[in-house]
């Protein structure tokens, strides 16, 4: 139950469906029970009106169940008249005994969770004139058909203007909240699917890559170890070493055109999705060999060297990289600085 709740929360989409049937549902079921106590306490007009809300409630639930971003538009247009139209009738004709009007402090909250901060801002700020209208305006007052008493008109208004800025604020938080969030959840994602030191995808992130292809046919994989490496740490240390496997990775994205992943220590594989797409091993080795890499604060270079295995056909990408890796290694033993390809 958790983690699908989790699931929602983080999922843009899912959350903003939650908060549309959370709202329409919560107020049907409201509209619908105050419409029993109406029937029981024989309001009439009110009864009609909380009765007709409630249906609107429920019509609006299946728009968005069933039109998602779409229906989500459509009922938001839909609810924000049919809330209006309920919040002026209540307010106007003041039933029973001046109650009804209290519901109007429900819009900040609602607003703000349908429709965000800058329209539901908007709508609560059209309310408040509106109040403010009917309760300090003469000309308002006169199309009041309940009278208020004199301290409910003078503070009201106050009262739900209190309440717009508390929802605005608590959105607001909110707002920053799930934004930052966002970046946190991006940021942490980013690093669970690249290698730190290259920037490449590691091999989480090519599964990732690699499952969201369906029906794949004829791919290729290259697989490339930098020769002799060990004697590059040896040599230079393990700084440097770093600066080799980071400069041969920029190489070798340059050259692919395309996603590449590090699958450790001095290995790398380029996964293409069509075999049709994939570049000259050839190429790619050649660039290398020739790549002068420079020591910092010297005026020395290091040449480095590569083997490339290459498997081309259908299957599963484990298959095709443990096929790549084995003309990888007869590359090697072969006498580094080539490219072979499995047969």
């Amino acid at each position: 139950m958790r983690g699908k709740w989790q699931e929602v929360l983080t999922d843009d989409e899912k959350r903003k469906e939650l908060q549309y049937v959370g709202i329409f549902i919560l107020l049907g079921l409201v509209s619908a029970f105050m419409t029993v106590l109406n029937v029981i306490t024989h309001k009439g007009i009110l009864t009609i009106s909380t009765a007709v809300f409630a249906v609107l409630c429920f019509v609006n639930y299946l728009l968005v169940k069933k039109g998602r971003e779409t229906g989500r538009t459509i009922a938001s247009i839909l609810f924000s008249i049919e809330i209006f139209l309920l919040f002026l009738f209540f307010l106007i004709s003041g039933n029973p005994d001046g109650f009804s009007a209290l519901w109007i402090m429900m819009l900040p909250a609602c607003g703000m969770l349908l429709f965000g901060r800058k329209r539901a801002s908007i709508l609560c700020a059209i309310m408040f004139a509106i109040l403010v209208f009917f309760f300090w305006i003469p000309a308002g007052r006169s199309l009041l058909q309940y009278e208020y008493n004199q301290t409910f008109i003078m503070r009201f208004p106050i009262l739900y203007l209190a309440f717009f800025l508390l929802s605005t604020l608590l959105e607001t938080i909110r707002f920053v909240t799930q934004d930052e969030l966002d970046k946190m959840r991006e940021k942490y994602r980013y690093y669970a699917e690249h290698d730190y030191l290259t920037k490449l995808l590691n091999r989480q992130g090519l599964e990732e890559w690699n499952s969201a292809f369906t029906n794949l046919g004829d791919q290729a994989v290259m697989m490339i170890d930098i020769d002799h490496f060990k004697q590059v740490n040896d040599s230079y240390g393990h700084d440097i070493g770093d600066l080799v496997l980071a400069s041969v990775a920029q190489r070798i994205e340059k050259e692919a055109n395309t996603k590449v992943c590090r699958w450790g220590g001095e290995e790398f594989v380029v996964w293409f999705p069509e075999e049709k797409n994939m570049c000259d091993p050839e190429r790619v080795r050649a660039q290398i060999e020739k790549m002068e890499i420079n020591i910092p604060n010297s005026e020395k270079f290091i040449h480095v060297t590569v083997s490339i295995g290459v498997m081309r056909g259908e299957g599963e990408l484990s298959a095709l990289v443990k096929a790549a890796d084995e003309a990888m290694l007869l590359a090697k033993n072969k006498g580094r600085n080539r490219t072979e390809y499995h047969s």
